[in-house]
């Protein structure tokens, strides 16, 4: 069984790696955050559809998504 890290182990670790290697982690990072944040916007894109086919979706003026995207 893989055992989880503690935040502060892998911060540990990083800092035993090289320059060049710290530097590869932060770039593997991002891509990989990047990606995260591409899968959500599909699934929010999907659920839209979905919602919008099933006839659950509302017409919103500007003013309108401003105020629910501000909450």
């Amino acid at each position: 069984m893989i055992r989880k890290l503690a935040f502060d182990e892998v911060v540990d670790a990083i800092d035993r790696l090289s320059p060049d290697e710290q530097i590869e982690i932060v770039h593997l990072i991002r891509c990989r955050l990047a990606e995260q944040g591409r899968q959500r916007i599909i699934a929010d894109v999907r659920e839209a559809r979905d919602e919008a086919a099933a006839g659950r979706a509302q017409r919103l003026n500007l003013d309108e998504l401003a105020k629910e995207i501000r909450g």
